[in-house]
């Protein structure tokens, strides 16, 4: 799991900002906490763009190995082999 390294106990800061007023209504009408909601989406934002990232870095790698799997089969296919 990607895990985003960030100081939890980093000073709150203000920041101003839009957002659909129907759905603030909704929120604050289920008593939701704005600025909870607010930092996980940008945890999650910031997971997915890690994630997103990873993978591009490691795409020769996954492809290298989905080909040799294709040549050669897996470790487990050569065991069924033994059995």
């Amino acid at each position: 799991m990607v895990q985003i390294n960030y100081d939890i106990h980093s000073p709150r800061r203000h920041v101003n900002l839009t957002a659909n007023s129907d759905l603030i209504n909704l929120v604050r009408k289920e008593k939701g906490n704005l600025s909870a909601i607010l930092e996980q989406s940008m945890i999650t934002f910031l997971t997915e763009r890690e994630l997103m990232r990873w993978k591009e870095e490691n795409r020769a790698s996954f492809e290298s190995y989905n080909r040799m799997i294709e040549e050669r089969g897996t470790l487990s296919d050569d065991l069924g082999h033994m059995l």
